[in-house]
Formats: C-alpha cells, structure tokens, sequence
C-alpha cells in the first residue's frame, strides 16, 4: 500500500502525466493491464497460501473448528468478546486516529472519523488484497480535504497504523519487566524476550529521533535511513512522524491508548484460553504472548491475519508449553470478522456519502 499515490481524477491531468512520463495511450493501457493482472495473481497466491496454512493446521489436529461451539455453553464470553470490541475497542481506535487529524489542523468531525473507522474495519474484512481497510479511509478523508491537505490526512493514517504497532512492543516490554522471573524461568521464552527487549529500544529511540527539533535540511537520519533497507518506507514513515515534532503530548497520548486497546484483546485471549480449556495460562504470559502473536498479524496476507496468526499463536503457545494457540486465536478472529461486518451498515446507510468507485483501483 503506498498511501503517496493519490487518485488522478481530471482528464487534463491524465493528459499530463503521459506526457510527463513518454507514454502513449495504448503504452499505458498496456502497463495499466499488466499491473491489475500482477495484484490479481499476488492476491490468488495469497489466498493459496492461507489455504494451505489451514488445511495444515486442521489435518494435523492444531485448529478445530468446533471450538467455535463452545460459545454456546458459554453466551456470556461471547457477549463479552463483543461488547468489548463495539463498546471500547472501536471508539478508542476512533478517538486515536481523530486525535492526530486534530492535531495537524484537519477539521473531521469525530461522527465523521467513527463512521469511518467502522467502514474502514468492515473493508478490512471484505476486500482482499491492496485496497485495505486504510485505502478506504483515505480515500473518502482526502476527497473531503483541499489539495494542501490530503497528504496530511494520509500521513495520519501511515501514523496511527505504527502507533499501533509501537504500542504492542511496548506492552510486552511491560508485561516482560513486571513478570521477569516468571518468563524468564522457561528457557524457551528467552528468545522473545531479547527480541521485545531490542523492539522497544528501538521503538524509544525512533520516538525520540522523530520528536527532537533539527533544523531544516540538517536531519542526519534521512541520510541514515537512505542506506538501510526498505529505506523507502522507513523515510516516509520518519517523515510523517516528523510532522508531529511539536505534538508531543498527540503522539504520547495514542501511544497509550493503543496500548489500552491492546490490553482489553489480551484480555479477551485470556478469556478464551480459559474457555478452550487452557487453565494454564496466566494474564503475564498472555500480555507477554499476545502482542508478539498480532505483529506477525501485520503481514498483509489475509483479513484479520488468517493462516499467519493462526500459525504464529499455535508456535508462540508452545513455546510456552501449551497448546491450543492456534484454536484461541480462530475463536477471536471469527468473533472480530463477525463484529467488524457491522460496519456494512453504515458504508449501506451513507451509500451516497460514503461509495467507493466502481473500479477500486482509482482509490490508489
């Protein structure tokens, strides 16, 4: 997903661009063509891959979907599983991404942002491939901004996705320090450990790269940065963190929320666990577990991390002498699919507002 690339919606524009670029109309219709029919086999190759994953995972007896019945001798998890996520979880998601429009001077009404985020998850639930739950959202913010602002809005999007991120290396930090001898006392675990040791150092250090005031064209990390690897993401992702130099407190405050969101899911797995019948899980474990479980989720292969998350729980589980990490994970998604869904309604409700063009790849 390159959230730099904004629809070109004029016919002088497309006029522009191929002369700017040496192609003719037929050249382009060429490499239009070639270009939906790669994204069409990468997304046919992705559902292969999940496909396989699961078929895997129930033939060797890792995911049973008939866990999925145990709602029905427990209605009250459930209940609770949804009340958490329509309740709690997408309002504070909400109220984090209106933040950082807020504080770059976008004026989105909060009603605006919640609808949005609740089509954006349903979109995440629905469209495979590139045009994601995030591209939808951006797409109807930037048709609402002036050309000064679509970049900005865009660049929320980009941030709030990585705070998402940040927030779950710095909760398994915290559960790793407030239960040291614990996770440290199974041998296994010490790898994770070390990993989220060094994540959230780096995390500390990108938050204060990106928060310390340089001087205009004397920044040295974008030298630094020109010579990794992914240097392309890394840059955009510095620079939109760059824009919020001076919202100390806006970065600060949707860091902790993204870690309070997180919390409320681990305590779901929790739950969960224990209604499949894993006793042996305690909370330490699962906010240690949890958070390194959803970033391998971030993978972009199926909605809601299917196959991938599906495998990294059963993995992350057995590392911690239990099993079953593959069946809890299945219970979460589904309910999440299933709650996610619900933003249908409104994207059905304000269909004339909110209607995504006929051929989605004028969203990108």
């Amino acid at each position: 997903m390159d959230f730099g690339i904004l629809p070109v919606t004029s016919t002088s524009e497309d006029q522009t661009l191929l002369c700017r670029w040496g192609i003719d109309g037929s050249e382009f219709h060429g490499v239009f063509f070639y270009q939906k029919m790669k994204k069409i086999i990468f997304t046919l190759l992705k559902l292969v891959i999940v496909l396989s994953i699961l078929i895997y995972l129930v033939r060797s007896g890792r995911l049973n979907f008939e866990k999925l019945l145990l709602f029905r001798d427990a209605p009250e998890i459930l209940a609770l599983m949804v009340a958490v996520l329509v309740l709690i979880v997408v309002p504070l998601a909400t109220f984090r991404w209106w933040l950082l429009l807020r504080a770059i001077g976008l004026p989105v009404e909060p009603k605006q942002t919640f609808l949005l985020t609740w089509i954006g998850n349903f979109f995440n639930t629905t469209l495979p491939g590139a045009i994601t739950g995030d591209v939808v959202k951006g797409y109807y913010v930037i048709k609402a901004q002036q050309e000064e602002g679509r970049t900005r809005a865009l660049m929320t999007l980009l941030i709030d996705r990585f705070v998402g991120l940040f927030g779950l290396i710095v909760m398994a930090f915290l559960a790793l320090v407030f239960n040291l001898e614990l996770i440290l006392s199974q041998e296994n675990m010490h790898s994770l450990a070390w990993m989220i040791a060094a994540l959230f150092l780096l995390t500390v250090l990108f938050y204060f790269i990106a928060m310390f005031p340089f001087k205009e064209g004397h920044d040295p990390f974008i030298r630094l940065f020109n010579r990794l690897p992914a240097s392309k993401l890394t840059i955009k992702v510095y620079s939109a963190f760059k824009r919020f130099q001076h919202q100390k407190k806006t970065l600060l405050l949707t860091l902790v929320l993204a870690i309070g969101i997180h919390s409320l899911i681990a305590l779901i797995f929790f739950q969960v666990a224990h209604l499949i019948g894993v006793k042996e899980m305690n909370l330490a474990t699962q906010f240690f577990l949890m958070p390194i479980g959803l970033i391998t989720v971030a993978i972009p292969i199926a909605p809601g991390g299917i196959g991938i998350g599906h495998v990294a729980f059963e993995s992350l589980y057995q590392l911690a002498g239990l099993s079953g990490g593959a069946d809890i994970f299945n219970l979460f998604i589904i309910v999440q699919l299933g709650v996610f869904l619900l933003g249908g309604i409104p994207y059905f409700l304000y269909s004339s507002e909110y209607k995504i063009p006929e051929n989605p790849e004028d969203m990108l």
